[in-house]
């Protein structure tokens, strides 16, 4: 007689993988126009193994999001150590971001947008899960370019301008996915960023 706690099958997919795969799905869709059964088509993994990996659908898409807002950080994190000064900075990360949103990197190879942005809006008026969700990357965005400011401006700026030129460029990030969706050429939409860029941080805090 066998005893002992019976193990499961081992899982034969890259969980990495599998959830990048996920994300394509909904970044291109949205939430609520995302089956079960494209996302099984996309991963190759029945609805079983789909919920016993991630859960329901909306545990995956909750997990995409800051899955997405994780790598975007990153992403942007290093095109703006690239440059030096606070309006070099800032212009590289828009620049990025237009990559990003305009399917020139390797995160995504179509014009969607921000993953974030442009599929959480929608749900967040009626889930407050969603909701907070889409708070949170609207904070993280926020205190991100405050903080790039802050270091670079190095007290030249007052912390109300700090703050309020953040949300000015986080405003900018939100409209650029938009029109980046929409189909606006990159070279349009990096010119807006760059104009945007020099309109919203003094020129007195140096370049």
């Amino acid at each position: 007689m066998k005893t002992g706690t019976k193990r499961g099958r081992p899982r034969k997919f890259d969980e990495d993988e599998t959830l990048d795969q996920i994300m394509q799905v909904f970044w291109k869709n949205g939430y609520a126009a995302t089956s079960l059964d494209q996302i099984a088509e996309v991963t190759g993994l029945n609805r079983p193994s789909l919920y016993s990996a991630f859960g329901s659908k909306k545990d995956m898409y909750l997990t995409i999001v800051d899955r997405f807002a994780d790598r975007m950080h990153i992403y942007l994190r290093e095109a703006g150590g690239k440059a030096t000064g606070v309006r070099p900075r800032l212009k590289a990360i828009l620049a990025a971001a237009i990559d990003l949103y305009t399917g020139q990197t390797e995160l995504n190879g179509a014009p969607y947008g921000c993953l974030a942005i442009s599929t959480l809006q929608t749900e967040a008026v009626q889930d407050a899960e969603f909701r907070e969700a889409l708070d949170a990357v609207i904070t993280r965005m926020d205190k991100g370019i405050a903080s790039l400011i802050r270091h670079e401006t190095q007290g030249s700026m007052a912390e109300t301008d700090i703050k309020e030129a953040a949300q000015h460029l986080a405003l900018i990030l939100h409209g650029l996915s938009i029109r980046a969706r929409a189909g606006e050429a990159p070279g349009v939409l990096k010119a807006l960023a760059e104009s945007a860029v020099d309109k919203i941080v003094p020129a007195s805090t140096g370049n």
